[in-house]
């Protein structure tokens, strides 16, 4: 071999070995995301791993907690404390087979009622984004997020209540806001089931990397109403007097995507059918 053809094989070798440190190094980028939410939550952010195999807790920030432990599916969890207000930033990858739930809810740990004993108190999160993007948005009164829903502080309860500073009288101990993110934008199929194990609500959508919340069969059909707050069964409280008894939740989920099957339990009852969304990381 010619001294030159030695010497353009020399220098060509890093170039070859830099293009595809270049493109394992993309590969890689494409596999990362940011989770992050600044500001009001009352009460929790919880992070859900799941491959086929398990849905395991990968971030649990919670408000109520005082034994610092929470139990899911059969294991124990260390708890952080967050004291109605987080700054929380953390950057993901996607290993094969993954996908992320993230949970925005309203607990009391410490309650020791039976779930069916629940009563309505105060919720209220900022939006949590993904690569600043929103995925779930906030549900602030300050923001007037949902109009004429009732608040937890009414006129008359204290200094605290009207415009300057409030929450929305949900359901204690209940997961609020639920989110999936997904590597690759495709399609997901998602059946909701009840705390009775019939299947109470499907989703079926082509998701993208432009976040969006998912509309259930259910309510493209016109079968439930459209509000946010709408609960299982069609339930909608609109009254700051009456507390609308609704022993039937939503415990777990069954997630198909790309021919695989996610079952995931929620860490709480879900209650709002209407506010589950999704987002892919990558184009297809």
């Amino acid at each position: 071999m010619k001294r030159r053809d030695v010497l353009k094989g020399m220098v060509a070798a890093p170039i070859l070995l830099a293009a595809n440190t270049s493109v394992l190094a993309n590969e890689d980028n494409n596999k990362k995301f940011k989770v992050s939410l600044y500001g009001d939550l009352d009460d929790d952010l919880i992070i859900l791993k799941s491959t086929e195999e398990k849905t395991v807790i990968d971030e649990l920030h919670q408000m109520h907690n005082t034994s610092g432990k929470f139990s899911y599916n059969g294991d124990i969890y260390a708890s952080n404390h967050t004291a109605g207000y987080i700054e929380f930033r953390k950057e993901y990858e996607f290993i094969d087979n993954e996908i992320y739930v993230t949970c925005l809810a309203n607990e009391r740990e410490d309650a020791g009622y039976h779930i069916n004993e629940r009563f309505r108190t105060h919720f209220k999160n900022e939006k949590l984004l993904v690569d600043n993007n929103i995925l779930l948005k906030a549900l602030m009164p300050e923001y007037n997020s949902v109009p004429g829903y009732p608040l937890w502080l009414n006129e008359g309860d204290g200094e605290d209540n009207g415009s300057t500073y409030n929450y929305y009288n949900l359901f204690e101990n209940t997961t609020v806001q639920t989110a999936f993110i997904l590597p690759r934008e495709g399609n997901i199929k998602v059946m909701l089931f009840s705390n009775k194990d019939e299947l109470k609500h499907t989703f079926e959508e082509n998701v993208e990397v432009k976040p969006k919340y998912l509309q259930s069969n259910e309510l493209k059909a016109g079968k439930i109403n459209s509000h946010p707050f709408t609960e299982i069964n069609n339930i909608l409280n609109l009254s700051k007097e009456k507390q609308i008894e609704n022993n039937e939740y939503l415990t777990h989920a069954l997630v198909i995507y790309e021919d695989r099957q996610y079952e995931i339990r929620f860490p709480y009852p879900a209650m709002y059918p209407n506010l589950f969304a999704a987002v892919a990381i990558n184009k297809k």
